[in-house]
């Protein structure tokens, strides 16, 4: 499996003899650094990415099992086959909302600050979907605060051509959040965000709070899936790595810093499938009885969503209807299945 040459289009495989953008020109030892596979899998092509007003959107393509980042240490990531999502979906989510559940983007996003106000800016943002024989890990990297507004109009019209669920670790509290707030900012609709949202650091906390030191991403990738980071940037450095490459744009130091904030984007992203695998592995087959209890935890509360989504679709029908409706017709053929998805927006604690 080969990484592809990825632009503001749609990547090709074979294109990496086609001439690069000076961009990209800049850091190709970097890249192979920060992409090469740790098997005995045939390197990876170098990441291309098309400036575009200031911005750069760069995608690879990424195999489901065997390879890491040069970040991580420790065994392969073992990403879920595309076509067994619907499943894994439906063990973490609670039900099949027509095919949706089977084109889902993790998305997350490095950004100034760690607050939502008006002074955080989103420079780097990625997403992993599924793709025929592995993933595909888009991301965008702000170079221009002018361009803020360009960068996200992009990113929310891959978001609409996807037209899946989105799934984050802690973005019902930070991510969408703050990427709501600035879509609003920039003048554009905010509506890409306001459908099914699955947030996986629920789920971790049912499973494992108390079985490890916290349930935090970085931890769980140790505890659960057997890796762990080397040479990753600190998370509390990540907020000046922005403001220092608007000051000094051509220090290469400065560059450097936002390739690792882009690596740290890329392991979170690619480790969050991975992660929701063993989630799903976890709540079908749980290894103690303290996990079997903790499983049923969850069936519960995904349960408890679910009626009271139907009992809140009950009203919204017997409004519609008017006082003179049947009752029996309100709720008719109305099961967990038919919910819309919006309205279970994330499984909370």
């Amino acid at each position: 499996m080969t990484v592809s040459a990825g632009s503001s289009q749609e990547s090709r495989p074979g294109s990496a003899g086609q001439s690069e953008p000076a961009v990209v020109a800049e850091r190709p030892a970097l890249w192979r650094r920060m992409v090469q596979f740790q098997t005995d899998r045939p390197a990876p092509e170098l990441p291309r990415g098309e400036a575009r007003a200031g911005f750069v959107r760069e995608v690879t393509r990424w195999p489901c099992l065997g390879a890491r980042p040069p970040m991580l240490r420790g065994r392969g990531l073992e990403l879920p086959e595309p076509g067994d999502w619907r499943a894994i979906w439906t063990c973490l989510y609670g039900h099949v909302d027509e095919d949706i559940c089977e084109r889902p983007a993790f998305l997350d996003l490095e950004s100034t600050g760690l607050g939502h106000g008006s002074g955080t800016v989103a420079f780097v943002v990625g997403l992993a979907t599924p793709i025929a024989g592995g993933w595909q890990i888009e991301q965008w990297l702000l170079s221009q605060l002018s361009a803020e507004a360009a960068m996200l109009a992009d990113l929310a019209d891959r978001l609409r051509a996807l037209a899946g669920p989105l799934v984050t670790f802690n973005g019902a509290s930070f991510d969408l959040p703050l990427l709501r707030g600035r879509l609003r900012r920039c003048g554009l609709k905010t509506d890409v965000l306001a459908g099914t949202h699955l947030d996986l650091l629920p789920v971790a906390r049912r499973l494992w709070r108390g079985r490890g030191p916290d349930c935090r991403l970085t931890t769980l990738e140790r505890t659960q899936l057997g890796v762990w980071r080397e040479g990753d940037i600190a998370g509390r450095a990540i907020p000046e790595v922005f403001w220092a490459a608007l000051r000094q744009p051509n220090d290469p130091g400065a560059r450097q810093a936002v390739r690792r904030v882009a690596g740290h984007n890329l392991v979170d992203v690619l480790t969050m499938p991975a992660l929701a695998d063993v989630m799903a592995r976890t709540l079908v087959a749980p290894a103690d009885p303290e996990l079997e209890r903790r499983a049923a935890d969850h069936r519960n509360v995904i349960g408890r969503r679910l009626r009271k989504a139907l009992a809140r679709d009950g009203v919204a029908d017997a409004r519609a209807a008017g006082p003179g409706a049947p009752a029996d017709s309100v709720v008719a053929a109305r099961t967990g299945q038919d919910v819309p998805s919006r309205r279970v927006a994330h499984l909370g604690p």
